[in-house]
């Protein structure tokens, strides 16, 4: 009998061996560090938020992403494990000391750069423990959500019950209810064109995705909207034409002037020729100079050249990053003039030092020797005159030239074929 007991007190033993690391198991955060700690409070903490908001929010803290970049990591971690459509994951690579937001959802509308940058990110960067940082984290994502009135989508009131002695209520309720649903309607219209419009099809959902993220943070670091659209033909346009029209249309740019630029990418597949445009408007026109213009398409058309579109898009971001940074040091300048003018002097000083064997003659009879001229004249051969047209529309300032849309706006910009 007693081993029958113990026979069984095993059994349930090993049972619930292999049950507790199943119900311990993390679904909403992954550290590959080890270094957040107590994860089942903040499981608890993201459930939650799921169970009250409809929201998944995840947390992922890596030592490498294995060659990914951080946004395309953090959709691959959300579409594998988030169960809500509305979301939001915070990846950070420790190995490479850099962030990355993904947005599902609602929370495209809810959390802008500013958002994510200055409430959410600090809430994770400024504390003593990766726990910490894990718990403000999860603590400002349900203030927000809190605030903007979430809620899951499965806690709406069920309106096909009603009673006749409420009639009022119900009444109050449903203009209530349609003046938010309105409310919410505009704000979704406020940006009905994405950030990348991949008409030529040359990218991955991922990559568009990887790239709408890198705008957004470098059009909220410096209050502008960056864009990238491909193409495979101009429909007729030229690629001046085509690019300013497509901004003003498409409602692009932040404020009243609407600050912001759009770089196209033509494949050439129906126009026969390949061409990239760089269109600046509002405060783009003078932070991105012709000269800087220039620099990006030597440094982004050999990638396009060889089809390599992660490697051009990327480089493009990045060097427009740095033309538009206003703190970008512009000493180089006069330090060229000055590095130029000095390595012309040592050369002239070498080539004189050459000379020295050479020595003025005081009449011009001594270089011709015994030649005596016995006739001379001048005659008139030829005239050639350049004639050089004058644009009427446009002007340059700060270095970046500008010109005057179909609509009257003033862009700036430029294109190369190739």
């Amino acid at each position: 009998m007693k081993n029958k007991v113990f026979a069984m007190l095993t059994v349930l033993v090993l049972c619930l061996s292999m049950i507790i690391p199943v119900s311990a198991a993390s679904t909403h955060i992954f550290d590959d560090t080890d270094m957040i700690g107590q994860l089942p409070s903040l499981e608890e903490m993201a459930q939650n938020i799921e169970d009250t908001y409809g929201f998944s929010v995840l947390l992922t803290v890596v030592e490498t992403t294995n060659g990914k970049q951080t946004g395309e990591y953090a959709y691959e971690i959300y579409e594998a494990n988030a169960t809500e459509q509305h979301g939001l994951v915070l990846i950070y690579d420790y190995g490479e000391n850099r962030y990355n937001f993904y947005r599902a959802g609602k929370a495209e509308n809810l959390f802008t750069n500013e958002i994510l940058t200055e409430q959410v990110w600090a809430a994770f960067a400024n504390t003593e423990t990766y726990y910490e940082g894990a718990v403000g984290y999860y603590n400002v994502v349900e203030n927000i959500l809190k605030e903007n009135n979430v809620t899951a989508d499965t806690t709406q009131t069920d309106t096909t019950q009603t009673d006749t002695t409420q009639t009022d209520t119900t009444q109050a309720d449903t203009e209530a209810q349609a003046q938010t649903e309105e409310t919410t309607k505009a704000a979704e219209e406020e940006r009905t064109v994405p950030l990348v419009v991949d008409n030529a099809d040359i990218l991955t959902d991922e990559q568009e995705a990887d790239f709408t993220q890198k705008l957004e943070t470098l059009g909220g670091k410096y209050e502008l909207e960056a864009a990238l659209l491909t193409v495979d033909s101009y429909e007729g346009k030229s690629d001046t034409e085509y690019a300013d029209d497509y901004f003003i249309e498409k409602g692009y740019g932040l404020g009243e002037n609407k600050d912001g630029f759009l770089i196209v990418y033509n494949t050439g597949k129906e126009d026969g020729t390949r061409n990239i445009y760089l269109c600046t408007h509002g405060s783009a026109i003078e932070y991105i100079t012709d000269f800087e213009r220039d620099v990006i398409f030597e440094m982004v058309i050999p990638y396009l050249e060889k089809g390599e579109y992660v490697q051009a898009f990327d480089t493009f971001i990045s060097e427009a990053d740095s033309a538009t940074d206003p703190s970008t040091p512009v000493y180089y300048i006069p330090v060229s003039i000055l590095i130029g003018f000095a390595i012309a002097f040592l050369i002239m000083k070498i080539q004189a030092s050459k000379l020295k064997t050479v020595r003025p003659k005081v009449n011009a009879a001594d270089y011709v020797g015994n030649v005596q001229l016995t006739y001379q004249s001048d005659n008139f051969m030829y005239m050639d005159v350049s004639k050089i047209k004058k644009s009427n529309n446009s002007s340059s300032s700060g270095g970046s030239s500008t010109h005057k849309s179909s609509s009257g706006d003033t862009f700036g910009g430029g294109g190369r074929n190739f």
